[in-house]
């Protein structure tokens, strides 16, 4: 069960009355006002060229070789085709993010709260969010090579994405929030 703050609580109910009023289902319009993720901390970025796509770098160590970031994508679009070559790991914080194959096909829904665990090296693709952004967490595991290949419409390689370019990538965005220690 999650607690909420008063605020929170009264925010909560303040907005599921809205939607009851508006015609919606109590009990839906309760679930999504508490499923929805505060992001008003992020600063999201964006990476020129690729589309639909935001995201904040929040680790880069190149000793264990891993970057970990959240990434949110647009709803109901399409990022560019791209291959993962490390191993990776997602956990989906907000909406469902959508896997599709070279060909548009939808190949895959992972909904909210789900976690999965990748080899690198898969089929090229390309994601996006559902019929809301989907905020997603993504841990790249084990390569000090290439991380992200973003692929052209004809499989040719248009970049590279790997530990230098998320380290640059981390070192160039606004520092981000940090925890406060009472006292």
């Amino acid at each position: 069960m999650t607690k909420l703050t008063r605020r929170e609580g009264l925010a909560t109910i303040g907005t599921t009355v809205a939607a009851v009023a508006l015609g919606a289902n109590a009990s839906k319009a309760a679930t999504q006002v508490a499923a929805a993720f505060d992001q008003s901390n992020i600063k999201w970025n964006t990476l020129e060229g690729i589309e639909h796509l935001w995201y904040h770098v929040l680790n880069v160590d190149r000793d264990l070789k891993t970057v970990d970031l959240l990434l949110k994508f647009a709803a109901n679009e399409k990022v560019v085709l791209h291959k993962h070559h490390a191993d990776y790991s997602t956990f989906i914080i907000q909406g469902e993010l959508r896997l599709y194959d070279s060909e548009g096909e939808l190949t895959e829904i992972r909904p909210t709260a789900s976690f999965v665990q990748k080899p690198g090296g898969g089929a090229p693709h390309t994601e996006g969010g559902g019929d809301e952004e989907c905020i997603a967490w993504f841990s790249n595991k084990g390569t000090d090579g290439v991380i992200y290949e973003i692929l052209g419409p004809n499989g040719e390689t248009l970049g590279t994405l790997g530990l230098p370019e998320f380290e640059a990538l981390m070192q160039a965005q606004d520092e981000p929030v940090q925890p406060i220690v009472p006292g």
